[in-house]
């Protein structure tokens, strides 16, 4: 990943006690991460630490369907994505990473329709 950029292992939870990998969130330094399809419990730790520490084991705050952690408070809120979302990060299930471009939803949230970007780059072999 570019440089400046801070990799996060996210973990998600049906029931707080088996975990399984979601993957690795790339963010810059105090930008916060979205995760999209989120089980009932999220954990994460940062992924260049020898000795990693995983955060508390982070619930649901509600029925929306994207989830914002704040990495460096250790905090998970779920949100509508709204005009301060756009251009932040978005783990997927599965690892993918994109930028949030665009989020919009009926007003009794049953539908939404939502644009990522996603970016890549192939490093030369010598």
């Amino acid at each position: 990943m570019n440089e400046g950029h801070v990799g996060w292992v996210v973990e998600s939870s049906r029931d707080g006690e088996q975990w399984r990998r979601l993957g690795t969130g790339w963010t810059l330094a105090d930008e916060p991460l979205l995760v999209h399809g989120a089980s009932t419990y999220l954990r994460f730790r940062r992924s260049d630490q020898p000795q990693p520490v995983w955060s508390s084991s982070l619930e649901r705050t509600g029925n929306e369907p994207i989830a914002l952690l704040h990495l460096q408070t250790g905090t998970r809120q779920e949100v509508w994505p709204a005009e301060e979302h756009m251009g932040l990060p978005v783990l997927l299930p599965g690892g993918e990473v994109g930028r949030l471009l665009r989020f919009e939803h009926s007003p009794d949230g049953d539908e939404w329709t939502w644009a990522l970007e996603f970016r890549g780059s192939r490093q030369m072999r010598r």
